[in-house]
């Protein structure tokens, strides 16, 4: 459905952020890029659907496909007429309007009637209460939940999932996950998910890649990637029976270098 092909993006056209990154994603499956902050992960999810420049970036060299059609230059709404929608890390709703006009907007332009508004509750029934609540006041949890309810109002194929746990507790994370794969389930959903939580996004992808400075230094299916000695000791802080600390994850991340 989706192949990438030795992308390189540059910001502020001085700054390389992505070297070379290739990969493809199949239809159906959940695909994982994991990496730490800075690593280039938001970057990817940017260029292909056309956010990047907005942030002064563009791609210099290679091709993103999409079910054989190139997309890269594409502004957002062109992507997202294809049915590529972007839950984005931050700036994720309208926060002077309400949670119900946050989707009503929507629904409006995709011509969607009081029934889809409807179901779309039935996903997120934590939302109900807050229907009438300006988003601006919504907990991070109720934010990430109206975002997700916003891209289903575009009805996606390829669903791109910025940090879907970023600053959440592990109960609301696991709720998220839950609600992701009925979505996926129910309107057949390819989805790419950025995580720096590598557990979270090992513990439901199809296949993964890591990224650290731009680049894929490691892929895999998640049983793969979860007997690597690097996966495990630096993003899954485990080192036999061993917990890593954050001081050690930190020097860790300023130093290696992947050699497979």
């Amino acid at each position: 459905m989706l192949e990438v092909s030795k992308i390189e993006v540059v910001y502020h056209r001085v700054s390389t952020a992505i070297q070379g990154v290739s990969f493809e994603v199949e239809k159906g499956m959940i695909f994982a890029i994991i990496g730490s902050n800075g690593a280039g992960k938001t970057t990817i999810l940017r260029a292909i659907s056309g956010f990047l420049g907005l942030d002064n970036a563009m791609i210099t060299d290679g091709v993103i496909r999409f079910n054989g059609e190139k997309i890269n230059g594409l502004l957002p709404h062109q992507v997202s007429r294809k049915r590529i929608v972007l839950v984005p890390e931050r700036n994720k709703v309208f926060e002077t309007l309400s949670t119900h006009e946050n989707l009503d907007i929507l629904g409006a332009g995709e011509k969607a009637d009081k029934g889809s508004l409807d179901r779309i509750y039935d996903y997120f029934p934590a939302l109900v209460p807050r229907r009438k609540a300006l988003a601006g006041y919504l907990s991070g949890g109720e934010r990430q939940m109206l975002s997700m309810a916003q891209a289903l109002l575009c009805s996606p194929k390829l669903l791109l999932i910025d940090e879907l746990s970023q600053g959440l507790a592990p109960m609301i994370i696991n709720h998220l996950i839950e609600i992701l794969l009925k979505m996926k389930k129910d309107f057949e959903l390819t989805v790419i998910i950025v995580e720096q939580n590598a557990k979270v996004a090992l513990e439901i992808a199809d296949y993964a890649v890591v990224m650290e400075n731009g680049r894929i230094v490691f892929d895999g299916i998640p049983e793969k990637l979860l007997q690597h000695g690097d996966v495990k000791e630096f993003y899954l802080g485990k080192k036999g029976d061993e917990e890593k600390s954050y001081h050690d994850v930190k020097q860790y991340r300023r130093s290696r270098r992947w050699w497979g």
